[in-house]
């Protein structure tokens, strides 16, 4: 049970709420319902004086200049939500949805700024306790003024109207509601506003893509230490001491993760041992040609610099995501404590399109070095093995010339971290004016987080292809050498894919990998 109070809402409760159906509750101290409802108050009595007030006694937007009377301010909210019902493309899931109605909530009970009766939070309770969740359209959010038009959906299923998830499949909202004895309750002065004005969206999307792209730091270190495995690479940058000469938090983290994985693999060298096994001394000559390099190259070398600017963007983006989960983001907010409206700017997603930017791009870069580590251990110039990952094949065998190996699969790799590359560019410079030039800076929040999220499955599809490539390497080298974690996943790998003897389509497999690197214990 997740109690929300507006103020201490995690990613990790968006996702047990998304994903997990948690149920989630009020407050019980009369404090918090004393707030709301002397917010509600100071509200209604401030509006009464005829004073304008936006969006409640005022038309919207660059229309504010319009007044009207008290009496049809509850129609006025009624009237935002039904036009805004211009949402187009696919939907949102089910998942997606939650999150959506715990983001909204959370951000409309805090220090009752949103100035909401108590009886409208107690119903976007009772929509995710009964699992009754509008259906959300992605397109048509520029992110401010925050999303209006997704969040116009559930403004509307609040009213019973529009359609919804029920039990596994979509239906009318009144018909949802009346199945589960709730009535519909029509939105009064200011509320459609409060629902509607803010960047629950953006944020419920960011948050759920937030953790999927966590896990991702893990397999991309384990990407570099099989890879460092099946090349015969050197310890040596991967001991923790480097990385804290260089300070970065993110860097040591993942040089630690790497080291904790090779350090008992008989497949990587010891420096000083390399040094003495494999390197020819030079007795008096004035020249030696070594067979052997004594440093590996970048994209296993500099692995932790470079995924520790990947875990270093995930801590940051987790920072500005839990803080617009937890704030006040509509327009306008009561605060009672000195008895004042504030028009303002608090629904503009900035900070969401931010943190999704930045994700793309380092999301993009860890791409990329999967791309070149997979060209390492599928090329036989590089990787010790065979050609293409084939088995050991001899010149008259019957397959001989007729096994290709991994091939194909390197070109599915490169061709989406060149996808994956395409998301790359800063949403947040696509900013148009857009409503008659009020809203003359938007900030493309709720895109930036959609992208983020399709990026990321991208990137799962993208290792899930890496990591059968290097199961393979791993039984063409002798699985027993390996350190014990890789040994793991090659053991859970092989329940999925069997090793590539003669040829066959990869794709079902790297599906089903994928969806496993999502929920493996050993990646959690």
């Amino acid at each position: 049970m997740k109690i929300i109070n507006g103020n201490e809402l995690t990613i990790e409760d968006v996702c047990d709420v998304a994903y997990k159906n948690e149920e989630v509750a009020l407050p019980t101290d009369p404090k918090f319902w004393e707030t709301l409802e002397k917010s509600r108050k100071f509200l209604e009595d401030y509006i009464a004086t005829g004073v304008p007030t936006y969006g409640v006694t005022t038309d919207f937007g660059d229309s504010c200049h319009n007044q009207i009377s008290v009496e049809k301010a509850g129609e006025l909210q009624r009237t935002i939500c039904a036009y805004h019902g211009i949402g187009l493309g696919p939907k949102f899931d089910h998942e997606t949805g939650r999150a959506v109605i715990l983001a909204r909530l959370n951000g409309n009970v805090k220090g009752g700024h949103s100035a909401i009766r108590p009886v409208l939070a107690k119903m976007m309770v009772n929509l995710l306790n009964h699992d009754i969740v509008p259906v959300i359209p992605q397109l048509g959010s520029v992110g401010a003024s925050g999303d209006l038009t997704p969040l116009s959906y559930l403004a509307a299923v609040i009213m019973g109207q529009r359609d919804v998830y029920y039990k596994g499949k979509i239906c009318p909202a009144a018909e949802a509601l009346k199945a589960e004895g709730l009535e519909p309750l029509p939105i009064e002065a200011k509320e459609g506003l409060a629902l509607m004005n803010g960047t629950s969206v953006m944020t419920a999307v960011a948050c759920l893509a937030w953790k999927k792209a966590e896990r991702l730091a893990k397999i991309s270190d384990f990407l570099t230490a099989v890879t460092s495995e099946i090349t015969r690479g050197k310890d040596t940058p991967f001991i923790t001491k480097v990385s804290q000469l260089k300070n970065h938090r993110g860097q040591i983290e993942s040089a630690v993760y790497i080291h904790n994985i090779v350090y008992q693999s008989n497949r990587i060298w010891k420096y000083e041992e390399f040094l003495e096994k494999e390197i020819e001394k030079m007795d008096g000559k004035g020249f030696v040609a070594q067979h052997n390099k004594i440093q590996d190259r970048y994209s296993i070398r500099c692995a932790p610099q470079i995924n520790g600017v990947y875990r270093d963007t995930l801590r940051f983006a987790r920072d500005l995501i839990t803080e617009e989960l937890n704030s006040a983001n509509d327009n306008p907010l009561v605060d009672i404590e000195v008895n004042r409206i504030y028009n303002t700017g608090n629904f503009y997603g900035g900070h969401i399109c931010a943190a999704c930017d930045y994700m793309r791009t380092a999301l993009a870069n860890i791409s990329d070095l999967s791309d070149k580590q997979a060209e390492i251990i599928i090329d036989g110039k590089f990787n010790g093995l065979t050609e293409n990952l084939i088995p050991f094949t001899p010149a008259d065998h019957p397959r001989a010339g007729l096994r290709l190996g991994f091939k194909a699969a390197q070109i599915t790799i490169s061709a989406i971290r060149g996808e994956v590359a395409t998301y790359c560019f800063p949403v947040s410079l696509t900013s148009a004016p857009t409503e008659a030039l009020n809203q003359d800076k938007v900030s493309m929040g709720t895109i930036s987080a959609r992208k983020f999220a399709e990026q990321i499955e991208l990137v799962y599809l993208q290792f899930a292809t890496h990591l059968l490539a290097a199961m393979q390497a791993v039984d063409l080298a002798g699985k027993k050498d390996f350190a014990q974690f890789t040994q793991d996943v090659h053991t859970e790998v092989r329940k999925l894919s069997a090793f590539v003897e003669d040829d066959r389509p990869l794709d079902k497999e790297a599906t089903a990998v994928a969806e496993w690197l999502k929920t493996t214990e050993l990646f959690a």
